[in-house]
């Protein structure tokens, strides 16, 4: 039951994104923008920030170098809109 309810949830943040992808970003008003590791413990604020009405805008690899190293991290940029979306179907 967990799963499906997931699934339905992956799904309406998946409609929310191509509705987004769609609709040029100035369209959107967006009123705030933030950007996420969506790793771990970051993945859980993206959850939750797209529970919230949040929309997706776009997932990239931070690539950047440290002690000498590169490394990559996942990351996601998010907008809130001035109107709220409806919520999410549970």
């Amino acid at each position: 039951m967990k799963r499906a309810a997931a699934i339905k949830k992956t799904q309406s943040g998946l409609s929310q994104a191509a509705a987004a992808e769609s609709t040029p970003l100035w369209q959107l008003d967006i009123e705030e923008l933030a950007g996420h590791n969506i790793e771990a413990r970051g993945r859980e604020e993206v959850n939750r920030l797209l529970s919230e009405g949040w929309i997706l805008l776009h997932i990239y690899t931070l690539k950047y170098e440290e002690n000498g190293v590169w490394r990559e991290r996942p990351m996601a940029i998010l907008g809130r809109p001035r109107k709220p979306t409806s919520p999410p179907e549970r």
